[in-house]
């Protein structure tokens, strides 16, 4: 377990911070049949638990909590980066960690107010009433594109048992959309949810008590992960971009960078590598991260594409379907939001040989460009996935001959090469 290896919990703490757990779990799309998985996103954590535990950890180990403050600036210098509060406090720190997540104000200001390349949205609920309550989907898609006022969308869900009680069960439906001035609205995806979510469910909205009502937005950028644009400040988290296109973002996508980012961040601490070139390596270019946005655009319904309004579901449902006949080295890191070289060409091309007269419409929905710059990071993740194979070993028996801050950037290299290649992956 990252949180275990990375020395943020241990298992007791684990345990006792896991609210419910729940098997199989449900990947399907349109009655074109259901793939069933276990240990697949089949843990419910209580937030309130889980953030106790790491504060009384945090508060032992010396660290200090200011609650209620907030940052009103940040000024760089030469030997400290330092933190205007709004109270009129200041703050200094050798290194300031942005974990302000994606709408944080300084990545806003290294973005320079760019439109998001893609966007999730996402609304829900968590209510009470469910007899049925003992199993989870991961993906699950009960229709095929609709209109919501001048847009198109392709609706998916996920559902889930919450730990608040045995009837208590969250579900979301969420859409990928290029962001637009006619996208759709949280309000009109609310009004749809409402509609759709007892027939999805089996349940009558009549007999639910809804206990809160949840919706967000999520942001994606294809220049991501985020490299430092200052000295002395590292984005980390939903605010470095780290996390896939397809996910919702949030502390899940993370946990696997964990050991990762802990140990760069000591290092580059300790050798006072806190210039933004030394910190941008913490956050590098991940070829199977970028791969990722070809899922996103094959999955956001486009106006006027000449493709069927089924094509999503059929592509997903032949997807999904490989991966299960290819086993579970192959289905199981995607489903956990690893993509790998050898899966993925596997899936690939036993799509193409299953089902190759969907490759016109996969042309029309993603457009050529796309497919071309996919391409080339598709390359790029067969190029990493060889170069931490076989180069890794090599260099790794030289690190320790190699001065501090030459060692220090080429074991974030070596991290480069594996992260971005998914070889960190454990089945």
């Amino acid at each position: 377990m990252e949180l275990v290896e990375a020395g943020i919990l241990n298992e007791n703490d684990i345990e006792e911070a896991t609210a419910v757990s729940f098997n199989p779990n449900r990947c399907g799309f349109e009655n074109k049949g259901e793939i069933w998985v276990e240990d697949i996103l089949n843990l419910g954590i209580s937030p309130v638990k889980l953030i106790e535990i790491v504060k009384k950890r945090f508060l032992a180990l010396d660290g200090v909590i200011f609650e209620g403050c907030s940052v009103s600036g940040i000024s760089i210098y030469d030997d400290a980066a330092v933190l205007q509060l709004a109270e009129g406090n200041i703050l200094s720190s050798r290194l300031i960690i942005d974990a302000m997540g994606n709408f944080s104000p300084v990545v806003k200001q290294i973005r320079g107010g760019r439109k998001p390349d893609g966007v999730c949205l996402v609304v829900g609920s968590c209510a009470h009433g469910f007899k049925d309550n003992s199993t989870s989907d991961v993906i699950y898609s009960s229709s095929s594109v609709k209109k919501v006022g001048s847009a198109e969308v392709q609706y998916f869900w996920e559902a889930f048992p919450a730990g608040s009680g045995p009837l208590d069960r969250t579900t979301y439906m969420f859409t990928y959309v290029n962001p637009q001035p006619d996208s759709p609205k949280l309000e009109e995806l609310l009004e749809d949810y409402w509609d759709l979510m007892p027939k999805y469910q089996g349940v009558s909205i009549d007999n639910l008590e809804i206990l809160r009502v949840i919706y967000g937005i999520f942001p994606t950028y294809c220049e991501s992960p985020l490299p430092a644009a200052f000295n002395r400040v590292l984005q980390f988290g939903d605010a470095s971009g780290i996390q896939s296109p397809v996910s919702f973002g949030g502390f899940g996508s993370l946990t696997r960078h964990l050991g990762r980012l802990s140990n760069g961040i000591y290092e580059a601490i300790n050798g006072d590598f806190l210039d933004s070139y030394s910190l941008s390596l913490l956050n590098p270019y991940m070829p199977n991260l970028s791969a990722s946005w070809l899922f996103q655009r094959a999955m956001s319904a486009k106006k006027q594409t000449n493709v069927s309004p089924e094509f999503i579901n059929e592509l997903l449902d032949i997807n999904f379907k490989s991966m299960q006949r290819l086993g579970d080295p192959v289905l199981r890191p995607f489903l956990q939001d690893v993509i790998q070289f050898g899966p993925l060409a596997k899936t690939l091309g036993l799509v193409m040989l299953t089902k190759p007269q969907i490759l016109p419409s996969i042309f029309k929905q993603v457009d050529i460009p796309v497919l071309f710059d996919w391409s080339g990071h598709f390359f790029m993740l067969g190029y990493y996935t060889f170069l931490s194979s076989f180069m890794d070993p090599v260099i790794r028996s030289w690190l320790n001959a190699f001065p501090s801050k030459m060692k220090y950037e080429w074991k974030r290299r070596l991290e480069a090469w594996k992260y971005g290649s998914g070889l960190d992956y454990r089945l």
